[in-house]
């Protein structure tokens, strides 16, 4: 079709990503002639896709594991979010310079956070992914003053105790149990879980069910890590809200327009997810 702008998600692994089903179903609902599409890809080829944003063969792109960290070094200028997460998750062109932003923060905070009916003063974070600094920046804007963190690979937590200094606590994986029992809510920052992925094994039983217990990860929506948190009786929130809101914002970012959250579009995704 003439003039009909690309958009892409890229990542690895990209299966699971639905971000192409909402995207596009935000274009038709906005009569925006553009499609989106998702492209499996590796570190190497990051800087060869970057080149076609700059050449307007892509009109922007979304980041997704592992490469919101990496994706960095390619860009011209980091914007909102971005600057103080070192995580960039939406790309685009402005004046021929090469713009990261970041969506998560918004989305974690607009999708999970707002629904959080606790007092959050204590947070648990497992996982140092590439997005692991866009929830622990939610939670500091939230007012949370303490976050224990933990991960197998205990040096990975030194560059968010080195970024965001007195809030983090770096915990031994083996010290998890002993130190969660203290928090307002646990989240899950790993793709363990994912489609495709082995899944995060976490016992509850010791936990006071009023720690809201939340997973990032959204297909599936419901994890084996949300469902053995349910069994013990904590209140749960799956990825999906974070995932739409964050996509909410990148829209915006791209087009200039506030697409609708509605019943129908997590009718569609759930669909989906669940085949």
């Amino acid at each position: 079709m003439k003039n009909r702008k690309n958009f892409l998600v890229i990542g690895n692994p990209i299966k699971h990503s639905l971000s192409p089903l909402l995207h596009n179903y935000w274009f038709h609902k906005n009569k925006i002639n553009c499609e989106y599409k998702k492209l499996e890809t590796t570190k190497s080829s990051i800087k060869k896709i970057l080149n076609r944003v700059r050449k307007r063969e892509i009109e922007g792109i979304n980041v997704t594991i592992p490469f919101k960290n990496s994706v960095i070094k390619h860009l011209d200028v980091l914007k909102g979010d971005a600057l103080k997460t070192s995580s960039v998750n939406t790309v685009y062109l402005n004046k021929n310079k090469l713009i990261g932003d970041n969506t998560d923060v918004y989305g974690f905070s607009s999708g999970v956070l707002r629904k959080v009916k606790t007092r959050i003063k204590t947070a648990g974070i497992i996982g140092a992914g590439g997005v692991t600094s866009s929830i622990i920046l939610a939670l500091i804007q939230k007012g949370v003053k303490k976050i224990y963190i933990t991960n197998r690979t205990f040096s990975k937590l030194k560059v968010f105790k080195k970024k965001f200094k007195k809030v983090i606590y770096p915990i031994k994986w083996n010290d998890r149990y002993k130190v969660f029992a203290d928090v307002q809510i646990l989240i899950n920052v790993t793709s363990l879980g994912m489609l495709g992925q082995k899944d995060l094994k976490f016992d509850f039983s010791i936990f006071d069910k009023k720690i809201n217990v939340v997973d990032i990860v959204y297909n599936p929506e419901n994890t084996r890590f949300l469902k053995d948190a349910k069994i013990n009786g904590h209140k749960t929130f799956t990825g999906l809200d974070m995932f739409i809101y964050q996509a909410q914002k990148a829209f915006y970012i791209w087009n200039r327009k506030n697409p609708k959250i509605t019943k129908d579009i997590y009718k569609k995704l759930r669909k989906k997810i669940n085949g």
